[in-house]
């Protein structure tokens, strides 16, 4: 199993996303705890290790740039895979990049494969990912 003893912190306003995306990362053996948006997900990241935060980036109270902000001042060694319907400009002229951006609907192989690269540490460096079948 990939996620053997990894923990993956999955913020999205949308339910049926989280429930999704945490039972596909469950299933590979992931340890997951959801979030509601960033406010839920700064409370989670303070009680807890995590490996890696899956966020989706339009929520209320937090979106997730702006989560992705405070895990760069908290946490700064904490991939940050940011997954959306759709990805704002500003993103590639932040200062601390995502680990991967994947857009929605996304291929779960995909997914998996890049959490898989953040949880392990496999990276050499952050990059934006966006998979060719997404932008059709």
């Amino acid at each position: 199993m990939d996620g053997y003893g990894k923990r993956v912190l999955v913020v999205d306003d949308d339910h049926h996303v989280r429930f999704l995306l945490g039972t596909l990362l469950d299933h590979a053996g992931y340890t997951v705890v959801p979030a509601c948006d960033g406010l839920a997900a700064l409370n989670e990241l303070s009680k807890r290790h995590f490996d890696v935060v899956v966020t989706d980036y339009r929520m209320p109270v937090l979106n997730g740039i702006d989560l992705l902000r405070q895990i760069q001042v908290h946490y700064p060694r904490l991939p940050v895979i940011m997954v959306s319907a759709t990805l704002p400009e500003e993103i590639s002229r932040l200062d601390y990049q995502p680990f991967a951006c994947i857009r929605k609907p996304y291929n779960n192989m995909l997914l998996l494969k890049v959490v898989r690269s953040a949880a392990h540490g496999r990276a050499t460096s952050r990059k934006i990912e966006i998979p060719e079948a997404a932008l059709r």
